[in-house]
């Protein structure tokens, strides 16, 4: 049941939200509607973030992703591993996957793969450049076996250039990029790195962006390709605004604490802080409205957008001193009834009892057979005709080797002389 609360950010039970905007993926006389990669199989030699995480989206687009591991799991399960045996790291970056445990220094486990490759559409890996060749499975050997095959590399700097086989992971490419000094100081000052695995995380969705991109070609076209993402990459098109002026002006600024004084966050009265977006003239004037503060509309400082620009921080200190009157919540009723984009900023706690998460789908509760009972991310978009859908939570180690393995024509006796040659380990 909803129920009230006195905080204005949480005024609700935000799974009651469910009921009245995003619903899960309706169904057609009892049948699951197909999501867009329905049909698609993958198989991932991926670990830790960068990786992982574009085949998770995909897995929410329905593809269905065999996770390569060694026997002892790759090296994400143990980051932040609980007594319970989560690991957000785990799960933020493999739910909804198979997992297939071979060791690929033992032929035998090399002989498996080729044999699953002809069955898959999409081959992804984020070893440092060269692995996937000396182990006889790059794009060429993988052609051989399937011509149509789409094979998608992740590396930290690219295949081409001087770093190209260097090994590399989210702190040091944010380091190479210039972001740490364009959320720092500017050059010369204090660097200031973004959340980690931010780079991770932007080239993952780039990688998926390329595969689906490469699956829609093949459709069209009939053929396979080798598709290349980076960790450095990713930066450029996550700063694509801020390096097109730098390459355009010579300037970098580096992280301002106000770039503007209406479009930034102000302390209210309980301590709490409030965002603004009053980035229009029109948004300005009902923004003095909701502030009572009607003298700023003529104030020659401040009345257009040019004289709030050059008195930046005189007006930013008379926003301070007026929101600093009430607390949060008034503002944001306020700020609502006179249609000036608004929030109150949110740590996580607030965030995830937002009902507007919930309401789209961003959060969700799934069961877990291991786990139980979980709330975690949702699919970022929706679409109506082959909805995502999350798949499942992050799958036990060696769950489905033998199921994939009896799946690609192995016999059961097969099965156990590859456990015996320690190229597999089931759950």
């Amino acid at each position: 049941m909803a129920t009230e609360s006195t905080d204005p950010t949480r005024a609700v039970d935000p799974r009651d939200a469910l009921g009245a905007g995003w619903q899960a993926p309706s169904t057609d006389g009892g049948a699951v509607l197909p999501s867009a990669l329905t049909g698609v199989r993958v198989l991932d030699f991926t670990r830790y973030q960068q990786g992982p995480f574009a085949t998770l989206l995909l897995a929410d687009m329905g593809a269905e992703v065999l996770k390569v591991e060694p026997p002892g799991g790759e090296a994400g399960r143990a980051n932040g591993l609980g007594p319970d045996g989560f690991s957000s790291y785990f799960e933020g970056h493999n739910r909804g996957k198979k997992s297939i445990t071979l060791d690929l220094k033992v032929p035998e486990a090399l002989a498996a793969v080729r044999r699953i490759v002809p069955t898959c559409d999409v081959v992804v890996e984020n070893f440092s450049p060269g692995v996937m060749e000396r182990l006889g499975l790059g794009y060429d050997d993988l052609r051989q076996l399937k011509p149509d095959i789409i094979m998608a590399s992740a590396s930290a700097w690219g295949r081409s250039g001087p770093w190209a086989n260097r090994g590399g992971f989210d702190h040091v490419a944010q380091a190479l990029s210039g972001v740490m000094y364009e959320q720092g100081e500017g050059p010369g000052g204090e660097p200031q790195a973004l959340i980690g695995g931010f780079a991770d995380q932007v080239s993952a969705m780039l990688l998926a962006y390329g595969i689906a991109s490469a699956l829609l070609v093949r459709e069209r076209d009939g053929i396979g390709q080798f598709i290349d993402g980076s960790l450095i990459g990713g930066m450029v098109a996550m700063q694509s605004k801020q390096i097109y002026e730098f390459l355009r002006t010579g300037q970098q600024s580096g992280f301002q604490r106000r770039r503007a004084a209406t479009y930034t966050n102000y302390e209210c009265a309980d301590g709490r802080q409030v965002a603004i977006a009053a980035n229009t003239q029109a948004m300005w004037e009902r923004m003095c409205d909701a502030l009572d503060a009607a003298w700023m509309r003529t104030d020659e400082r401040f009345a257009d957008p040019f004289g709030r620009a050059k008195y930046k921080d005189e007006l930013a200190e008379e926003l301070e001193r007026i929101f600093l009157a009430r607390p949060v919540a008034e503002w944001l009723d306020r700020l609502e009834l006179s249609d000036v984009p608004h929030a109150p900023v949110l740590d996580y706690a607030g965030m995830s009892e937002h009902p507007q998460y919930w309401a789209n789908g961003y959060l969700q509760e799934i069961d877990s057979p291991v786990l139980g009972r979980m709330r975690v991310p949702g699919p970022p978009i929706h679409m109506s005709a082959t909805p995502p859908r999350i798949q499942g939570s992050g799958p036990p180690l060696g769950m489905h080797t033998e199921e994939i393995l009896l799946g690609v024509g192995y016999s059961w006796a097969e099965i156990e002389a590859l456990k015996d040659t320690g190229a597999i380990q089931t759950a």
